[in-house]
């Protein structure tokens, strides 16, 4: 082999080296699997905005489940199971704490798009705003719909990324309860 071929050898190796390490890394100081997990299990806290403008947390709720749904009014999926979270927040809204978390960025997404979502459907469930991106951002969410249960301790009981069936989300809300 030429001088040039070792020197580009070399350099191949070395930024694969590097590109594992950043990998290995990131995944070691991540939870990855476990967005929104702190201090053995517990649910991460942020700040979101009710329709009024107040600010709410979710560590508000402490002593009761909560569901924690993100979602967008442009997001077929989200849209499409938002009847089954209207079910069952009919069903369970006196147990269990819906949070429907709303990614507000302002620009795709306003305040005003998804209030008129909500109001056009006549859902009862409360619609929280993440116009900080501060709780979409604490679980890590990279795709909507995303849901979490978290039980009356604050403990992280399950997620789904994706779409749920009113079937599937009763089977949690209900694993909340027991």
């Amino acid at each position: 082999m030429s001088k040039k071929t070792n020197v580009v050898l070399i350099l191949v190796l070395f930024i694969i080296l590097m590109t594992a390490a950043y990998v290995v890394y990131n995944m070691a100081g991540s939870d990855s699997d476990g967005a929104g997990v702190r201090d053995e299990g517990s649910a991460a806290d942020f700040t979101v905005y009710d329709q009024s403008g107040r600010e709410i947390k979710l560590s508000d709720f402490r002593g009761r489940p909560v569901v924690l749904n993100f979602w967008a009014s442009w997001c077929g999926p989200c849209r499409s199971e938002m009847p089954a979270f209207d079910v069952a927040y009919k069903a369970y809204g006196d147990d269990v704490q819906f949070m429907m978390v709303n990614l507000t960025d302002g620009m795709r997404e306003t305040v005003e798009s998804a209030a008129e979502c909500i109001d056009e459907e006549g859902f009862g469930f409360p619609v929280f705003f993440d116009t900080g991106m501060e709780a979409s951002s604490a679980y890590d969410v990279v795709s909507i719909p995303t849901t979490y249960f978290i039980d009356a301790k604050g403990t992280l009981v399950n997620h789904v990324i994706g779409a749920m069936d009113e079937e599937a989300l009763m089977e949690n809300v209900r694993g909340l309860l027991e």
